[in-house]
């Protein structure tokens, strides 16, 4: 479910927005996974990495990116799980006692 930028009515404040973009960086981890692991284990010089919206072709010479991109997604979904308060990330209002 890949949210559609040019859409007007995209409320970036909305608990739904914020969960919506969770579920479409763990779907763009798994693409680059599932490039990283044909690239290393199969036998393959390249694969097309597809999210959806863009297409790439990348190869075995790519796999450095490949894993700096894997990175930044882990650390994307770890800051969205926060916001969404999921996997044990609790979201935590502090107001002062006075």
């Amino acid at each position: 479910m890949i949210i559609d930028p040019t859409n007007p009515i995209v409320d970036e404040t909305s608990y739904q927005y914020w969960k919506d973009e969770l579920i479409n960086t763990r779907i763009l981890l798994n693409n680059v996974d599932l490039a990283i692991n044909a690239l290393t284990v199969g036998n393959h010089a390249s694969y097309q990495l597809d999210s959806g919206q863009t297409s790439q072709r990348v190869t075995r010479l790519d796999l450095d990116s490949l894993y700096k991109i894997r990175e930044d997604l882990l650390s994307q979904i770890h800051d969205l799980e926060i916001k969404c308060g999921v996997n044990g990330h609790g979201v935590v209002i502090a107001r002062p006692g006075w």
